[in-house]
């Protein structure tokens, strides 16, 4: 009984890490490649329900068994299909600006905006301190005339 149990144990320890790391890869590249039958819908593969989905599904999960890793895997899909068959686009050549232009255009963004806030308050103190400075805009006695006046109705 207690040879058994040794023997299950040691079996489990050392053929699950191997299949964790193949479920791992599995997953990863399920969400890393387009669905092939579903390329013109933009879904990964981890959403595909239809026949096209589950047959790349399999294909993946023999390619895993077979020892394939997951570069080898992802290059034959791309071979096949195409850079677009890709979730997320490589990070050199043309496709470096699908990583760097957001992050460009957005710091860009933040420092038009807090260049344009800077110069409207810029402006604006400055037209209220010509405006104090200015003195009044009315001449004394219109001022006293239009004071009577304001009296008879406050």
């Amino acid at each position: 009984m207690k040879k058994t149990i040794i023997i299950l144990s040691m079996v489990i320890l050392f053929v699950s890490p191997g299949q964790a790391r193949a479920n791992d890869d599995y997953d990863e590249l399920i969400t890393s490649l387009m669905c092939p039958a579903c390329l013109s819908h933009n879904e990964i593969l981890a959403n595909g329900q239809d026949a096209g989905a589950e047959q790349a599904k399999e294909d993946i999960k023999r390619r895993l068994a077979a020892g394939q890793t997951k570069e080898e895997i992802i290059n034959a899909y791309v071979a096949l299909y195409g850079e677009q068959i890709l979730a997320v686009p490589d990070k050199s050549g043309f496709n470096l600006m699908a990583w760097l232009l957001p992050p460009v255009a957005l710091a860009g963004g933040a420092a038009f905006v807090y260049l344009a806030v800077r110069g409207w308050v810029k402006n604006h103190s400055g037209r209220r301190n010509i405006t104090r400075d200015a003195g009044p805009a009315i001449d004394p006695v219109d001022e006293d005339r239009l004071d009577e006046e304001m009296k008879k109705y406050l």
